[in-house]
């Protein structure tokens, strides 16, 4: 628990860059990768989907055998798989103009799981 709490006051700047990537970039590429290559709208909402959530489970596994701060890697994954369940709806929502409907209940469940 130090160490997380570690994470979060020792590098703020790095948590919010992280919400800024996985939320701002990420969308974005996906958005530009769609047009680049002439998505029907189906595979743009697809790709944009994957593009607009957090993917970060995997990392802190690697970030552990690289011997890299797991800490900051755990707190990370955390902050924007919690900010995916605001982020995610409005991303998909002003990217696609649509509405994807889910149980934030549920999420939080899972997450806390």
């Amino acid at each position: 628990p130090n160490d997380f709490v570690r994470a979060i006051v020792e590098k703020p700047s790095i948590l919010l860059l992280n919400a800024i990537l996985c939320f701002g970039l990420m969308p974005s590429l996906a958005i530009g990768i769609s047009k680049l290559f002439a998505y029907t709208p189906h595979q743009t909402a697809g790709i944009v989907l994957l593009g607009s959530v957090s993917g970060g489970q995997a990392s802190n596994l690697f970030t552990l055998l690289s011997g890299g701060d797991v800490a900051l890697s755990v707190v990370c994954t955390l902050t924007t798989t919690l900010l995916g369940v605001i982020a995610t709806p409005l991303l998909v929502s002003k990217l696609l103009r649509r509405i994807v409907s889910f149980n934030t209940i549920e999420v939080v469940r899972s997450v806390a799981s």
